[in-house]
């Protein structure tokens, strides 16, 4: 595109963030959860990771299947699913149930992260795809803490179904307005997995860097994020308090936009390997001293590591 649709960048956005908020949802209500279907906490955690089982089992070949369906079909598909889904969860049915919705919430999520992306470059000129895709990058950690703020008052007021609910209606509604605002005839070139198997496209795939290292920059970077946020935060009450799960993941953009807009000028695999290697760096003295370390050594940390997702949803159009 010669111009970029900033309107349709900002409601594909938006569907990143529910997304995201399809983890967090679950990861912030963990103890009324356990409480209500009185198991525990430790119990309940698992629910968090369930949505991801689709991405390890479809997620490299999901971009065929999307191209396939239309990308603006699929997502649209994707958003109405899960916020169907999340009203569903809101009555809190019996545990094997709510299991059972999040294993097909998964499918619903991984459409949103596939189709999102792609149109997001599609509605952008190439000057500007660059720092387009390092916007997208921050979908995780804006999302996570746009709804650690909701939580707590959603929760208060009606506990962990009332949140479900308002994420859910947060879906579909963008679900009904994202459709006219986006152009349609955009396309996406299909993956080879229907002519070559499902094995042998996976062997293909991770054989190849160029292909697999913005994906596996993406899984590693969530990794250690989500581990950083869930337990060196409450081991550091001095410094982060109970505004640790929507600060931290604000002040991790400071590293996702740079390495967004470092990336117009600069190889975005190089972007990523600095982050990862500042992030391997800064762990050792955090390993060795533990909370005693000086404050502003976790709040660099969640920096470096977050220049990576930015970095990696560079490298797809690079």
């Amino acid at each position: 595109m010669e111009r970029t649709n900033w309107l349709a960048v900002g409601l594909l956005w938006a569907g990143g963030l529910l997304a995201a908020g399809q983890f967090a949802k679950i990861a912030l209500t963990l103890e009324p959860l356990g409480l209500r279907y009185g198991t525990g906490a430790e119990a309940i955690a698992p629910l968090v990771s369930v949505v991801g089982i689709a991405g390890i089992l479809l997620g490299a070949i999901a971009g065929g299947l999307v191209a396939r369906t239309g990308l603006r079909r699929a997502l649209v598909a994707g958003l109405a699913m899960g916020g169907v889904l999340s009203l569903v969860q809101a009555v809190l049915p019996p545990l094997g149930v709510f299991a059972g919705l999040r294993l097909i919430e998964g499918a619903a999520h991984l459409a949103i992260v596939v189709a999102a992306p792609a149109l997001m470059a599609g509605v952008a000129s190439a000057r500007h795809r660059p720092m387009v895709m390092g916007l997208w990058g921050t979908f995780f950690a804006v999302g996570f803490a746009l709804m650690a703020e909701l939580a707590p008052w959603a929760v208060a007021g009606g506990g962990a179904g009332r949140l479900f609910l308002l994420h859910g209606g947060a879906m579909l509604v963008l679900a009904m307005v994202i459709w006219p605002a986006l152009p349609s005839g955009l396309t996406r070139r299909e993956t080879e997995a229907g002519a070559t198997g499902y094995l042998a496209f996976h062997r293909a795939l991770y054989a190849r860097p160029r292909l697999s290292a913005p994906g596996l920059g993406f899984c590693l970077y969530a990794l250690v994020f989500l581990a950083l946020l869930t337990f060196l935060a409450p081991q550091m009450p001095d410094v982060f308090g109970a505004a640790a799960p929507t600060a931290l993941p604000l002040i991790s953009l400071t590293g996702t936009f740079a390495a967004g807009a470092l990336a117009r000028r600069f190889d975005p695999a190089w972007i990523a390997a600095a982050g990862f290697a500042a992030t391997a760096v800064l762990l050792v003295p955090l390993l060795w001293f533990g909370p005693q370390v000086p404050a502003a050594l976790p709040v660099v940390l969640f920096i470096t590591i977050s220049m990576v997702p930015g970095a990696s949803f560079a490298m797809i159009p690079a």
